[in-house]
């Protein structure tokens, strides 16, 4: 009877696949996307910069980082939220993808995306955190592209844009956007009201995981995980104790981890705890470090849950950002030296802009400690894991997959197509943005980038007077972009080539 069983179970296991071959396994994929975390603001960045504040320690970062790839040379699809999500979700180049520009909650016309062609491989589809564009808010358009219609099977958290601009989300308005949390279509708000955001979606994610192992063991699950950190939060949140721009949470991180549901900071409490070992910091940059230090104990408690479950070595976990760090709220990229040895910040096509933190983990199909230097952007996830699932990327997708490069796949390795253009209608005033304008000159206007090679090109204030100029740099010398080369006879050429590519991929 005992050997009976015995087999019983082996059966069940094999049926659910946990002992097939790992090169043959399709992968669960944990994709987890900040928001405004800057290129130097994590402690693998490749290229940190001098002469700053501190350094920050993203020490469960690093861990997931050592254990796989970091992406040197990877971009954001745009240098600001909306376009980049846009681009992510539908695996399509700026200029070809429906969202564009500074079109904040516009909803995206496109009805493939990376969370349909992960549950047409079979995959369980869950978005979890900041969506920003589905129609409503600020676009003030129907809400025609809600996650639940665009592929995926779960959603829980906020819709609009603004909701992201205070961590602690409640029933009501805040700048004219809604500030509750949905669960699928429902509002959630009164399970969410008071809970720092980051902890709130983390705790959710885990619940999710845990529910899935347990139920749906021999189903993989692709989880987009999309936290608000350390995007800036907005003020004058009458529910807080402390209305400080750059939110922190209430109270320290719990020793045991986050467990579903998280109760409730107390009132008095919120937006108050500091970090201890930013305390001798100034006040809006060790927020700003306590928020990501909050993110990254959080990704280490998530890791941490694979492990326990047994599903670390067949979990793909993806790291990255949106875009470039951001000159707002009390944040200011020099404090930390978040664009590392970059120029640029949010909303500039220059490499700071939109070279963004990058890592990937995958145990059984990506060697340790690897580095990838080559270029590569946003719309390259969609075929990356299409090809992970075991399925092909639809005919509109202008990504390649990345896995060859890793040696996770034997197909041939093709190069990224990395292009950006961005409209950006009105001019900063930070100390930061002043800083950076006088060195580039007017930057704002419609601009256009394309990498080849270690070769950047760009042009800004298109269609302007006395804007439109390309520029070249090689980025892999000077990744400041310090010089400019486009003016020497021997890089004619060159500069012939990449024009042509931003001619081509212009549109309006």
């Amino acid at each position: 009877m005992k050997r009976k069983i015995q087999l019983l179970v082996l059966a069940a296991v094999l049926a659910a696949g946990w002992l097939a071959p790992a090169e043959d396994r399709r992968p669960n994929v944990i994709f987890i996307l900040a928001d405004d975390l800057g290129y130097g603001d994590v402690g693998f960045c490749p290229l940190p910069a001098t002469n700053v504040l501190a350094r920050l320690r993203t020490r469960n970062l690093d861990r997931l980082a050592a254990g796989g790839v970091v992406l040197t040379g990877h971009y954001a699809a745009a240098p600001v939220s909306a376009p980049s999500r846009a681009s992510l979700m539908t695996g399509r180049v700026q200029g070809e993808c429906s969202l564009r520009d500074n079109c904040f909650d516009r909803p995206f016309s496109e009805t493939c995306t990376l969370a349909s062609v992960m549950k047409g491989a079979g995959y369980a589809t869950w978005a979890v955190g900041k969506w920003g564009i589905a129609g409503g808010g600020e676009s003030r358009l129907p809400v025609s592209s809600h996650p639940l219609d665009r592929g995926f099977d779960y959603f829980y958290g906020f819709l609009d844009h603004l909701a992201g601009h205070t961590y602690y989300h409640y029933k009501g308005r805040l700048n004219n956007a809604w500030m509750g949390v949905s669960e699928n279509r429902a509002d959630a708000t009164d399970g969410a009201a008071g809970i720092y955001s980051t902890d709130l979606y983390i705790a959710k994610a885990k619940s999710l995981i845990r529910r899935h192992a347990a139920e749906r063991p021999g189903t993989p699950f692709f989880l987009y995980l999309a936290v608000n950190t350390v995007h800036g939060s907005g003020r004058n949140d009458s529910t807080l104790a402390d209305s400080t721009p750059l939110h922190v949470p209430g109270r320290p991180f719990p020793a045991e981890g986050l467990s579903w549901p998280l109760e409730p900071e107390p009132r008095e409490l919120r937006n108050t705890w500091i970090n201890p070992e930013f305390r001798g910091l100034p006040p809006a940059a060790a927020r700003y470090a306590t928020a990501v230090k909050r993110l990254d104990d959080g990704i280490g408690d998530l890791l941490a849950l694979l492990d326990r479950l047994g599903i670390a070595q067949d979990t793909m976990v993806v790291f990255t950002s949106d875009n470039g760090p951001a000159d707002e709220y009390g944040a200011d990229p020099r404090t930390f030296g978040s664009a590392g040895a970059l120029d640029g910040m949010k909303r500039d096509v220059f490499e700071g802009g939109m070279r963004v933190p990058a890592a990937v983990r995958w145990p059984a199909r990506i060697a340790p400690g690897s580095r990838d230097d080559a270029p590569s952007q946003s719309h390259d996830w969609m075929a990356t894991l299409a090809e992970a699932a075991g399925t092909s990327a639809p005919a509109q997708c202008d990504g390649v997959s990345l896995l060859p490069r890793w040696g996770a796949s034997k197909a041939p390795a093709r190069p990224s197509l990395v292009y950006s253009q961005y409209e950006f209608p009105y001019a900063g005033h930070t100390a930061a943005f002043r800083e950076f304008a006088a060195r580039k000159a007017p930057v704002r206007g419609l601009q256009q980038m394309t990498r080849s090679g270690r070769f950047t090109a760009l042009r800004t204030r298109i269609g302007e007077k006395d804007g439109g100029r390309v520029r070249l740099y090689d980025v892999v010398s000077d990744p400041f972009q310090r010089r400019d080369l486009s003016g020497l006879p021997e890089y004619a050429a060159r500069v012939e080539a990449m024009t042509r590519i931003l001619d081509e991929r212009l549109r309006r």
